[in-house]
């Protein structure tokens, strides 16, 4: 099986130019200071990425495909997957934000051309962290039953309710998020969908400690007032904001693909396992670390080929079926997976963090923890029901939504 990719003259001389500006652009020994774990994450390194970001966009390249009237830099697929890969190569620290990825599609899909022009061009220069905020203590995988209220009241919407698993350990500056504006209405139809200001009065952001780390967050919105003019879709996107987070959900549950040449931590562990010695020899001489090893290589580049095959969907304008729960299922199927294959590799090695002892400088232990959150976006067991559905297994069957949708289905 060939695993590797293949470039065109053009995508290697840009490879070039990105390596060049990136190489100026971060630190020789940043990397190195970074813990694995963002709940760990600085303000310094929170700020320094902020800073980068915003440089990234300043390029087109934080946003590459997306139009520059819309602040992307309107670049070709080609010159998109050089500059995710060269991307991955580096430890850059997360901001927690999901306006690019999530926020902004859903903006543009059903946003008024106002909103699109306020909101959009903030977030793809990187001058503007948005939140995903979604899932409430009682409403996560069943999200239609949610119950934070956005209460109309002139020319506002009064918010109350809370959210959990949110963002990241810093703040951002907008909230995206679902409320009931509609309790009379069936289900579905009794939902819209808002972006609100973290500096809204009445709006609090408090920390939520974690077994998977990550700095999750929790929401309390109390008498929290939001401008009709942040209701997306306007008046017309009253009670269509599950229609809204379809669009999201659909990207959210792999259907935007990923572009990275390869799992890092799997390399890693690989180069580990050659220096590292155990009853006088390396342990990647081992028989069974050897099976293993090969196991994870094989297990991560199919990852790395369905995340690519998304990719390409996407910005080819390909309907998607089952595709985007597949690769979301292989993720979250596979991050257990390699959590236990490391454990049985690495032993206690692989449960500790102290710089002196651990293995990969603390990475695997970051990867046990974290591998047991398999939540976020949706379950297995709701990725394999969507799957199901796709493919017609279902008693249920349905089509996926349509990224760029701009009306309500009729069914």
């Amino acid at each position: 099986m060939d695993f590797a990719t293949h470039y065109t003259q053009e995508q290697q001389e840009f490879r070039k130019e990105v390596r060049a500006w990136l190489d100026a652009n971060i630190p020789k020994d940043f990397e190195e200071k970074l813990r694995p774990d963002s709940a760990e994450q600085t303000e310094e390194e929170f700020h320094w990425a902020l800073a980068f970001r915003h440089k990234l966009g300043a390029k087109g390249w934080l946003a590459p495909l997306w139009p520059k009237d819309l602040g992307g830099g309107g670049l070709t697929m080609d010159q998109a997957v050089v500059i995710e890969e060269e991307l991955a190569e580096h430890e850059i620290p997360p901001v927690g934000d999901l306006g690019l990825s999530l926020a902004g599609p859903a903006i543009r899909a059903w946003g008024t051309e106002e909103q699109k022009q306020r909101f959009l061009p903030p977030i793809m220069l990187g001058d503007s962290v948005v939140w995903q905020v979604f899932t409430e203590p009682e409403a996560g995988s069943d999200l239609a039953s949610l119950k934070t209220r956005a209460v109309e009241d002139g020319d506002d919407f009064v918010v109350n309710g809370n959210k959990i698993f949110v963002g990241s350990k810093y703040t951002a500056d907008f909230l995206y998020t679902l409320a009931v504006t509609d309790p009379t209405a069936p289900r579905h139809q009794n939902i819209s969908a808002f972006m609100i200001p973290t500096n809204a009065p009445g709006l609090t952001i408090t920390h939520l400690d974690l077994m998977a780390g990550g700095g999750k967050r929790m929401i309390y919105f109390e008498d929290v007032r939001v401008s009709r003019n942040n209701l997306l879709g306007g008046d017309n996107g009253r009670g269509k904001g599950w229609w809204v987070a379809q669009t999201t959900l659909e990207l959210e549950h792999g259907g935007s693909g990923r572009v990275t040449a390869r799992n890092k931590l799997v390399d890693q562990f690989i180069a580990y396992c050659k220096r590292a010695t155990r009853n006088g020899k390396p342990i990647s001489n081992d028989p069974e670390a050897q099976d293993a090893l090969a196991d994870m290589y094989i297990k991560s580049h199919v990852g790395r080929l369905l995340g690519l095959r998304n990719f390409w969907m996407r910005n080819s304008g390909v309907k998607f079926s089952y595709e985007g729960s597949q690769f979301s299922l292989w993720g979250k199927t596979f991050s257990p997976w390699l959590a236990k294959r490391l454990l049985e590799i690495a032993g206690p090695y692989a449960t500790i963090d102290d710089p002196q002892w651990a293995a990969v400088r603390g990475e695997l232990e970051n990867q046990q923890r974290q591998s047991l959150a398999t939540h976020p976006g949706g379950t297995p067991e709701i990725q394999k029901i969507i799957i199901a559905r796709a493919i017609g297994m279902s008693r249920t069957p349905n089509r996926t939504a349509e990224m760029g949708r701009t009306e309500t289905p009729a069914s």
